[in-house]
């Protein structure tokens, strides 16, 4: 049986997943299929952030609900995660130059720090904190 703060944070991010899905391919179609000046594409390409912020709060209050052990862990987590992003993008920025690669845009790097969040949770729960 789930807790009534996972379930609590399983609407609230839930909930705010599905608004951000709605903004984002709203967005793109206002984008694509009208014109609009400088100012106004910038606020309708961005409008997709709310609904994130959203999601942020309900981690947050999500994070604040649980003990302090769990709490240790997911913060543990997340700055490993950090760590690992921001070395791997700086590592990539010295390749990019010398082997001359391709550059990352920039969206792609929050989904990898949060995809490896999740990793690396999964290898504190099964792997470390056995």
């Amino acid at each position: 049986m789930m807790a009534a703060n996972a379930r609590r944070y399983m609407l609230h991010f839930g909930s705010a997943m599905v608004l951000y899905m709605a903004t984002l391919f709203g967005s793109v179609f206002l984008l694509e299929s009208a014109s609009f000046g400088p100012v106004v594409t910038g606020l309708v390409a961005v409008l997709p952030v709310l609904p994130g912020l959203g999601a942020l709060w309900a981690v947050l209050t999500f994070y604040r609900s649980m003990d302090e052990f769990k709490q240790r862990l997911l913060a543990e987590a997340m700055i490993i995660s950090a760590l690992l992003t921001g070395f791997g993008t700086f590592a990539y920025g010295f390749l990019e130059g010398a082997l001359e690669l391709p550059p990352i845009p920039m969206i792609w790097i929050f989904p990898a720090m949060i995809g490896l969040w999740g990793l690396v949770g999964c290898f504190q729960k099964y792997v470390v904190y056995r």
